[in-house]
C-alpha cells in the first residue's frame, strides 16, 4: 500500500551524551564525548518507531544542536512529506526519522535466520594497539582494524611490523587513516608495504588513506594492498557517484550517516560493503546490525562493529548487544527500547 504524504505522526525526541571510557584518537583529533539524539514516532494506531541521529566528527558537519533546532520547529507533529523534505545536509536526521518510520511500519529488513556475524576489533592509534591486540586475540577476534595517520609514517610502520609478527595464520589486519594522509605520505606507505612482501598479505585492505580524487586511479594502482573507501562513501550522494559505482575495492559504509533508509536499501545491492558503526546507542545499532545481517554478502567480511566496549554501562546499550568476536542480530520491538528511552535526557 502506498504511503500517504499527508500521514502525520507524533514526534518526540531526547538527547544523549556519553563519555568514552578512553578518548578515541584518530588523524582528526581526540573524540571524548559521543552526543546524539533519539527520535520517537507514534502513528494514529499507536505504533511506535525509534531512530537515532548520530553525527560523527570527520564524516559530517552536522551537529546535535542543528538536529534539535530542526526538531523543535516541528512542534511535536511531523508528516511523511516533512520527513522527505529534511535537507540532505542533515543526513543523520534524515536517517533517524526514516528508520523510525520504517520500524513503525515494520519495513526494516529482518534476517530470515539468526546468523552470527564476525566482528573486527578496533585497535587504538599508536603503541597502545600492541597491548590491546593481545587482549582481543585472547577474546577470540580474527580481524583487527588499526587507526593510522596519527603519528609519523616511520613510527607507525615500525609498529605495523610488530603487529604483523603477532598475526597468526587466518587473522587479518585493516589499516584506517580516516582520509588524512597526504599523497606524499601515501607513497611512503606504499613503498613500505611493498617492501614487506608476503607479510602484507595479512592486510585485508587500507581504508581511505587520503581524500584523493576518485576520477584518477594512479594512486590506487600503486598500492600493494586492496584499498577501501570510507569517508568518500558518506551520504546518499555516493549513490550517484559514478567513480564509487566502479570502485574496485570494498566500500566501508556507516548507514547511520547515510540519509534515507529506502535509498540505502536500493543502493546497496550487489556491492562489496563493510558495515561500520559510529558508536550508536542500541537503538541506532539495532538498525544497522539488521541491515548488515540481511545483506546478501553477510558474513563474507567482518563488520566494523567493534565499538560496543567504548562506554561505561549507562543503560543505553541493551544486553543483547554484547561485545565479542561475533554478533548476532536480535528480534527487538519498540517495547525493548522503552526503558532505554526513559533514561534519556529530555530536551524540548
Amino acid at each position: 500500500m502506498a504511503r500517504s504524504s499527508a500521514e502525520e505522526y507524533r514526534l518526540e525526541f531526547r538527547a544523549y551524551r556519553r563519555k568514552f571510557l578512553r578518548p578515541l584518537i584518530t588523524a582528526h583529533g581526540r573524540w571524548v564525548w559521543r552526543e546524539g539524539v533519539i527520535v520517537r514516532l507514534t502513528d494514529a494506531s499507536g505504533r511506535i518507531g525509534y531512530g537515532e541521529c548520530a553525527p560523527t566528527p570527520g564524516f559530517s558537519k552536522e551537529s546535535v544542536e542543528q538536529h534539535l533546532n530542526w526538531l523543535r520547529q516541528a512542534d511535536g507533529r511531523i508528516t511523511n512529506r516533512a520527513i522527505a523534505l529534511v535537507p540532505p545536509k542533515l543526513a543523520c536526521l534524515r536517517w533517524a526519522l526514516s528508520s523510525a518510520r520504517a520500524m513503525l511500519e515494520e519495513r526494516l529488513p529482518v534476517p530470515k535466520r539468526i546468523k552470527p556475524l564476525p566482528v573486527a576489533a578496533l585497535l587504538p592509534a599508536g603503541r597502545t594497539a600492541l597491548d590491546e591486540f593481545s587482549e582481543r586475540v585472547d577474546q577470540g577476534y580474527q580481524v583487527f582494524k588499526w587507526k593510522v595517520g596519527v603519528k609519523a609514517p616511520t613510527v607507525e610502520m615500525a609498529l605495523l611490523e610488530k603487529l604483523l609478527l603477532r598475526l597468526s595464520t587466518g587473522r587479518l589486519l585493516r589499516l584506517d587513516a580516516n582520509g588524512a594522509l597526504t599523497l606524499r605520505n601515501w607513497k611512503i606507505w606504499c613503498r613500505h608495504l611493498t617492501a614487506l612482501g608476503a607479510a602484507n598479505r595479512t592486510i585485508e585492505f587500507f581504508e581511505q588513506p587520503g581524500m584523493f580524487r576518485l576520477d584518477g586511479t594512479n594512486w590506487i594502482k600503486k598500492s600493494p594492498v586492496p584499498v577501501a573507501l570510507d569517508e568518500s562513501v558518506t551520504g546518499s550522494s555516493a549513490a550517484r557517484n559514478k567513480h564509487i559505482k566502479k570502485w574496485p575495492g570494498p566500500l566501508v559504509v556507516k548507514p547511520s550517516l547515510w540519509g534515507d533508509v529506502d535509498e540505502f536499501l536500493r543502493w546497496r545491492k550487489r556491492k562489496d560493503l563493510v558495515y561500520s558503526s559510529v558508536f550508536e546507542t542500541s537503538i541506532g545499532f539495532h538498525h544497522i546490525l539488521n541491515l548488515a545481517a540481511t545483506d546478501e554478502r553477510a558474513g563474507q567480511r567482518a563488520v566494523g562493529f567493534g565499538t560496543l566496549n567504548a562506554f561505561a554501562d549507562d543503560g543505553l546499550q541493551l544486553p543483547v548487544h554484547t561485545p565479542g568476536p561475533e554478533l548476532a542480530p536480535a528480534r527487538l520491538s519498540s517495547d525493548d527500547f522503552e526503558e532505554l528511552w526513559n533514561r534519556l535526557e529530555k530536551k524540548s
